[in-house]
């Protein structure tokens, strides 16, 4: 008669060490993603709070040059102020502002409405930001995605700013 012994406590530990050595990169990997993904929702969000707060800013000001550059150049410093320094200067990657000379120029207006509807002669802007940010983990480098960080384009467009203040001296 043939007995076969009970696994020994060191035979046991080592089984639980082998699977935890397959097992343990599996969810740092995935604390990873998780955390990545955090991020990269707290960057979007905060981006376009910032970019709101920015345009806002804008129309609050009745002072202010309506060029395509100096608006650009507004909503960079207005947003870097307005995320409570989670995205800066070198986050925002480029932002382009296009000028319009009525709604209807950007295509807004379809020709069947345009019939019904008088065409409106207000300008318009495009604006456009792109943000760049720095991945917080080497995940997406070791996953082979050969990228550092990842990239978001926000565009709003804005019909209704008001107009250039005039500031004259009456004698």
């Amino acid at each position: 008669m043939h007995r076969t012994r009970p696994p020994s406590p060191v035979a046991a530990r080592g089984a639980l060490a082998v699977e935890a050595a397959f097992a343990l990169p599996v969810i740092i990997a995935g604390a990873m993603m998780f955390m990545e993904l955090g991020n990269i929702g707290l960057t979007i969000a905060m981006g376009n709070t910032a970019l709101d707060h920015a345009i806002r800013r804008m129309h609050a000001e009745a002072a202010y040059a309506p060029d395509p550059a100096s608006m650009a150049q507004r909503v960079r410093l207005g947003m870097a102020a307005a995320s409570h320094r989670f995205l800066d200067d070198r986050h925002i990657a480029a932002v382009a502002v296009e000028r319009f000379t009525a709604l209807d120029a950007m295509g807004a207006g379809s020709a069947a409405s345009a019939g019904r509807t008088a065409s409106r002669a207000v300008p318009a802007w495009r604006v456009t930001v792109e943000i760049r940010k720095d991945f917080i983990t080497p995940l997406p480098r070791l996953l082979g995605t050969g990228g550092t960080a990842f990239r978001y384009q926000y565009q709003q467009w804005l019909d209704k700013l008001p107009a250039q203040a005039s500031h004259m001296k009456q004698d």
